[in-house]
């Protein structure tokens, strides 16, 4: 579309009139796509797949979406998730107890509003009952829990804790012709919650309270997907 310019000077007090066309062809207005930075969402090693979202609920999409904003270091609780989304802490808990794709969605980054560890993959320790040995022996709640030390106390185990344990053994025992399903010996699912916190830099006391806690507690702001 052309365009006229009319410059005025002391010499020239008429004004001298510039006319100048220009040309946008509609592959410069509209780039193709290819031409388009890519997105960082479907790159992200977060990102679900299409087979992945098939076996996810809308709510559990929702939950996860969360579970993806929480940075490592910190931690979030089922009440800060549940005030997000308008619904409980018992319908967030029961999400991620059924979270198949841990640790790559955080779920680990999730405890209780008292700062009790509660649980991971599937698997619920009683606080009453919660211990974490150092070299065998049970310490005290201000020891620490040490990395690696096996984790006691009366556990149950949700559907997707026994899937994924039967899912490896299948794998050990192809062959065979009836399979068992194992499920981990009791504390084993939480110790890897606990060990996965500390290679984040949050810790957890031998009664399996965190330590630090307002200083490691995330509470958003959160990005939530509509219903």
């Amino acid at each position: 579309m052309p365009t006229r310019i009319t410059m005025y000077t002391p010499a020239d007090p008429d004004g001298t009139t510039t006319t100048i066309t220009t040309t946008t062809t509609a592959a410069a207005k509209y780039p193709s796509p290819a031409t388009l930075p890519p997105s960082s969402s479907s790159s992200s090693p977060l990102a679900f797949s299409d087979d992945e979202l098939a076996v996810l609920t809308p709510f559990q999409k929702r939950v996860y979406h969360l579970l993806k904003q929480i940075p490592a270091g910190r931690v979030t609780t089922y009440g800060s998730m549940a005030r997000a989304l308008r619904t409980s802490p018992r319908a967030v808990g029961n999400a991620l107890r059924n979270n198949v794709f841990a640790p790559r969605i955080p779920c680990h980054r999730c405890v209780a509003s008292t700062g009790y560890v509660n649980g991971y993959d599937g698997e619920v320790i009683q606080k009453a009952s919660f211990s974490a040995a150092r070299g065998g022996t049970a310490t005290g709640a201000g020891a620490g829990a040490r990395a690696g030390a096996p984790v006691a106390g009366k556990a149950s185990q949700s559907r997707a804790g026994k899937v994924k344990a039967g899912m490896a053994q299948k794998q050990q025992q192809q062959q065979k012709q009836q399979q068992q399903q194992v499920i981990p010996p009791s504390g084993t699912n939480i110790r890897k919650k606990l060990d996965l916190l500390e290679s984040e830099g949050v810790s957890f006391d031998a009664k399996g309270m965190l330590q630090n806690k307002y200083k490691v507690l995330f509470d958003g702001p959160w990005d939530i997907l509509p219903e």
